[in-house]
């Protein structure tokens, strides 16, 4: 059975009107001021939780010219594949091989053979396998970044890229000691690298190392000022941790609000006063 808010007095079918029996409050507002205020505050603590993040990612993509050099050249080596980076011959001729030659051959490619080909030693799948990884990486690291300056991001970061400019390096070195690729296709045999793969390890070791260097000397972060009921976030949060009840802090707020509106008050009379100055002088 219910109960008034208010004063506890239980509410029967028959207590129909809106205003409680008892004492006489209104039920359906009853509060409604309070709650919409607490509703108001925790949507405003939500954002200020939520802003430094969006203001980290900001800065991890487009803080500085070094971060916006970041993405060029995280793109950079998956584009650098669309030159030639292996040529393979046979007895009839040679012909060489970039992206689109490679992704035509993957289509087709019977991944598990090539599975068991990378476990068995066979260089030429290895070096494939890694490719592949450090395709895959280059996703990873693009979509990484969002997070790049939170907690343990910089590491992970380094990881990432490590990981990726490895993989890539490793697969140019396989490649080149196996010097064949006839275990992945019958048509050709021999396998030398090409300009292309000489391109793509010499980006891949620079982007490693311009990460390595942005994080030396570190990205700043503009952070968006928040406010919680006309407070600054770290003056709200500060007055919480010191256990101030929510009274006393919304009295504060009280305060911080009339001064705002002191402020904008002000902002705009100033500006009707130019405004009115620029008229006159118009006129004149």
């Amino acid at each position: 059975m219910a109960k008034c808010p208010n004063c506890g007095r239980r509410l029967h079918i028959y207590n129909w009107k809106p205003d409680c029996p008892g004492c006489g409050v209104n039920l359906v507002y009853f509060r409604s001021n309070e709650i919409l205020l607490d509703d108001s505050e925790k949507a405003e603590i939500e954002h200020a939780h939520f802003q430094p993040k969006v203001d980290r990612a900001k800065a991890a993509y487009f803080g500085s010219k070094l971060t916006i050099m970041r993405i060029v050249f995280t793109v950079l080596p998956v584009v650098s594949l669309l030159i030639p980076f292996i040529k393979v011959s046979n007895e009839s001729g040679s012909r060489s091989i970039g992206l689109i030659q490679l992704i035509q051959f993957l289509t087709k490619a019977d991944f598990g053979a090539i599975l068991s080909k990378a476990a068995s030693g066979d260089m030429a799948s290895i070096s494939l396998m890694l490719l592949l990884v450090a395709v895959a990486f280059f996703l990873v690291n693009l979509i990484n970044i969002v997070t790049s300056l939170g907690k343990h991001g910089k590491g992970r970061t380094i990881a990432f890229y490590g990981i990726m400019s490895g993989c890539g390096i490793l697969s140019a070195v396989f490649l080149a000691i196996g010097g064949s690729v006839s275990s992945l296709s019958d048509e050709f045999t021999a396998a030398k690298l090409f300009i292309g793969a000489f391109v793509y390890v010499a980006l891949l070791i620079w982007i490693f190392a311009l990460n390595v260097f942005i994080y030396k000397k570190g990205i700043d972060i503009k952070y968006t000022p928040c406010l919680i009921g006309g407070l600054p976030k770290e003056e709200y949060f500060a007055y919480v941790e010191q256990g101030m009840t929510k009274e006393e802090i919304r009295r504060k707020m009280l305060v911080a609000l009339t001064e705002l509106q002191i402020i904008a008050n002000e902002e705009r009379e100033a500006e009707e006063a130019k405004a009115a100055v620029e008229k006159i002088k118009g006129v004149v």
